[in-house]
């Protein structure tokens, strides 16, 4: 992809204003233009899915679920990485899937281990637990989005991730319904979509955080 087509030009049109519409389209077309790079990426989140999975299906506690994802969360902040690099235009380099945010990772499943068991006490704890969740939900790509874009790691990638919900919220709740839509996805195909959804996904985080970046840019610099 040239730079005149890469992300600073759609950002330039004015896709910050028209919300989130045009990035999907922008999404789609960078994942097709480095299909294969990108299949192998989603085959990589994919085999890291495998524990989680494996846990859940043989009904193991739920912190021990949240335990085994792991995995998952380390190389989806490789995959970030990977997303972010189809994001600017730039040609893919699967070597930036191993670009991992071990920190980041921890901290995320940290989280989703408190919740999990949360979840499982008894009392009021399991509404402890889903707001939690829920929460996480929300920041959770943010973050992992921010730290892919602006190279941030551990804790700053949180810290950048709160800002931006705290700027745009609707942004952020658009992220975690289309996280949710495309987890139907998968399901809906009996998994044929998994190798594309997660992938694909984290490219249009990566457009709507590089969006929101430039538009706080945008208001700092003053008319």
């Amino acid at each position: 992809m040239s730079a005149k087509t890469g992300l600073d030009t759609l950002l330039d049109s004015g896709v910050g204003e028209r919300g989130l519409a045009a990035l999907l389209r922008f999404a789609a077309l960078a994942y097709w233009r480095e299909l294969p790079r990108a299949l192998v990426a989603g085959a990589v989140l994919l085999l890291a899915a495998a524990p989680p999975l494996i846990a859940a299906v043989t009904a193991a506690p739920g912190w021990l679920v949240a335990l085994a994802a792991l995995p998952i969360a380390l190389a989806a902040t490789g995959a970030a990485r990977f997303a972010a690099t189809l994001a600017r235009g730039d040609r893919a380099r699967l070597r930036d899937l191993l670009a991992i945010d071990p920190v980041l990772a921890a901290v995320g499943v940290a989280a989703l281990v408190l919740c999990a068991s949360a979840l499982d006490a008894p009392g009021a704890s399991p509404l402890a637990g889903a707001i939690g969740a829920a929460i996480l939900v929300l920041v959770a790509p943010m973050a992992v989005g921010y730290g892919a874009v602006r190279g941030r790691r551990g804790f700053a990638a949180v810290r950048g991730g709160l800002i931006l919900i705290a700027f745009r919220p609707s942004w952020a709740l658009t992220l975690a319904a289309m996280a949710c839509l495309g987890g139907f996805a998968v399901v809906a195909t009996a998994g044929v979509l998994a190798v594309v959804v997660p992938t694909l996904l984290l490219v249009i985080v990566a457009g709507a955080v590089s969006s929101l970046l430039l538009t706080i840019e945008r208001i700092q610099a003053g008319p």
